[in-house]
């Protein structure tokens, strides 16, 4: 900095200090800078970087966009969607390693929500279904693994993550794991090659808890194998993140020098400096390093990820929902019912209104899906105060001229099931 300018910035500083030091001032400056902070905050401005926040909606949107894959009926009293192509969940997709651990990357138009959120059952049909959820997780299932297969089925958790399930319900039935060799665990995945279930339940009687322990900063306990241990069995790089340029470049410098500590102050600094200050490292730890892909949330479902997005990136959509596990049965109830509810308790069906269509029969046909918007909002819900069904149709929008990006719900079957 110019020397004519030291004076100048010294002066600004005591001045200002001396201006605050008197406490009608500091009221002055306040009321000077609230009104500058509301209107960044009126301009959409936040301190949260892009694509970190996941964002929050209601379950009404999971209805809009699961429309044209499944029907909706109640299972044992409770809400299930049941996709048409009957697929077993996990069985059609890759598994990635993220910031979080394993991630079930599926390709199924609806495994954004039906393998993050709630949990699949299978029925006495032999019929998987999914029942909703609040919580977002990577990935929704227990992992087994032999010395030659890795199987994983899915589990319904609770909110710290244990097993509902008890072991008998979980390890008696063979065919519901989903079996594959250790290549196949690490290169796309698809329900052709999963394991019959002859093999299935040999592997799953030889099979152990599967687990690993990833060092960061600390030691973290995570479900499934190390990502080192497939990094070379995966055929075409897309299990791990790819490589930058500095990753590139740091493998080829040479390894830093060792520096030999002779004294308790030398141990402290430099190479010999622990990861966290006071943490207690197990010496037999594994600490192997993979690059694994970092997680971002896109906006909203139709949200293109951002064309400057980093090569290690994957962008998911993966919200929040304002409503718990009660609020999402009765999203469910009021999206094929709207022009029936009158009380709550006439929506839970602990009393049917008299002369009323409850929740439990046909009713006269679904509601008019949700229609996908230009703007902030995705969605118009029919259940806003701009509802309003056309003479004689249920199944369409009053303003026709609107079309939705999904067809409407292909059927609600209303029957009241009970599957073991």
């Amino acid at each position: 900095m110019r020397r004519e300018l030291y004076f100048p910035l010294f002066s600004g500083i005591l001045f200002f200090s001396a201006f605050m030091s008197f406490p009608a001032f500091r009221l002055v400056f306040l009321c000077l800078a609230l009104p500058g902070l509301g209107l960044v905050a009126r301009a959409g401005m936040t301190l949260d970087t892009p694509y970190t926040n996941r964002g929050k909606t209601d379950f009404d949107t999971a209805l809009q966009l699961l429309n044209p894959y499944g029907t909706w009926s109640k299972i044992n009293g409770k809400w299930a969607f049941t996709p048409t192509d009957h697929e077993a969940p996990y069985t059609d997709g890759r598994w990635i390693y993220t910031e979080y651990g394993w991630y079930w990357k599926g390709r199924l138009p609806h495994s954004w929500v039906t393998e993050h959120y709630g949990y699949w059952k299978r029925g006495a049909n032999k019929v998987w279904s999914w029942y909703p959820g609040p919580y977002w997780l990577p990935e929704i299932v227990e992992i087994r693994a032999t010395s030659k297969y890795i199987g994983w089925r899915s589990a319904a958790v609770d909110e710290e993550g244990n097993y509902v399930e008890p072991p008998i319900d979980r390890y008696s039935k063979a065919d519901e794991w989903s079996f594959v060799t250790l290549v196949q665990f690490a290169n796309p995945i698809t329900p052709d090659i999963v394991a019959k279930p002859d093999v299935a339940e040999k592997e799953l009687d030889e099979s152990t808890d599967c687990r690993h322990t990833y060092l960061t900063y600390r030691e973290i306990d995570r479900p499934g194998p190390h990502p080192a241990d497939f990094a070379d069995l995966c055929r075409d790089g897309g299990m791990l993140a790819p490589p930058s340029l500095s990753d590139e470049a740091a493998a080829l410098a040479p390894p830093p020098k060792t520096v030999m500590a002779s004294s308790t102050a030398a141990i402290m600094n430099g190479t010999n400096q622990p990861a966290l200050l006071g943490a207690q490292i197990d010496p037999t730890a594994d600490t192997r390093k993979v690059k694994y892909w970092i997680t971002m949330s896109l906006p909203t479902f139709w949200t293109a990820p951002p064309s400057d997005a980093k090569p290690e990136e994957i962008y998911l959509y993966r919200p929040d929902f304002y409503q718990d596990e009660d609020g999402i049965a009765r999203r469910i109830t009021l999206w094929f019912n709207p022009q029936t509810r009158t009380t709550l308790k006439d929506l839970l069906g602990e009393i049917p209104p008299s002369g009323k269509t409850t929740a439990t029969t046909a009713p006269s046909g679904p509601a008019t899906p949700a229609i996908p918007a230009s703007g902030d909002d995705p969605f118009r819900s029919p259940l806003d105060d701009s509802y309003a069904p056309s003479p004689g149709s249920t199944n369409h929008p009053v303003n026709s001229s609107t079309k939705s990006k999904s067809p409407a719900p292909s059927g609600l079957n209303t029957s009241t099931t009970n599957q073991n």
